[in-house]
């Protein structure tokens, strides 16, 4: 098309990842670094809230946080997945914890089925951080689409890459709008 940003290529691409996931937006972004800033922005995370997320990963995961204003709690990892344990979850949830940030390490599943009944019991949003993980599947759903918002990485040592480049998905409209 001749167009570098945004326009219709873009789209396409928004649209078929959307369709490949199977959720019903995709917004393309510059890494997935830029993915989970704008995935704690569009919740309202900011100063003085805390976010519960795992020590086991990329720095971006937590420096994300720290650019809201917000502090990274960090919850003990599961000695089998090495992906964060969901009882230490529930032990580092305050009045200030607002988020959960998982991370689909290596293409690893976190256990969504505990890690969402402990997001909904306390009104806590879920952030799934599977920049590693585009196309991993358990029951049939995709990394991606356990939490709020999903967000996927295309840098150079991800299983899918185009050098830079990300993702964010969300079946919830507001989201990909905002």
């Amino acid at each position: 098309s001749g167009v570098i940003a945004q326009g219709p290529k873009v789209k396409e691409a928004e649209e078929k990842l959307a369709e490949y996931c199977g959720t019903k937006y995709a917004v393309l972004l510059n890494s997935g670094t830029a993915g989970l800033h704008t995935a704690l922005h569009v919740l309202g995370i900011g100063k003085d809230d805390e976010v519960i997320t795992t020590p086991f990963t990329f720095i971006a995961t937590a420096n994300t946080i720290l650019m809201q204003g917000a502090k990274p709690v960090f919850a003990d990892v599961d000695a089998n997945t090495f992906n964060i344990d969901p009882k230490s979850i529930k032990e580092k949830i305050t009045k200030k914890t607002k988020a959960i940030i998982t991370v689909d390490l290596y293409g690893h599943l976190c256990d969504y089925n505990q890690i969402n009944k402990i997001a909904k019991d306390n009104k806590l949003f879920v952030v799934e951080d599977a920049c590693q993980a585009i196309g991993a599947e358990f029951n049939g759903k995709k990394a991606g689409t356990f939490g709020d918002i999903g967000v996927f990485s295309f840098y150079a040592t991800k299983n899918i890459t185009c050098g830079e480049g990300g993702a964010i998905v969300t079946n919830n409209r507001d989201y990909a709008d905002k």
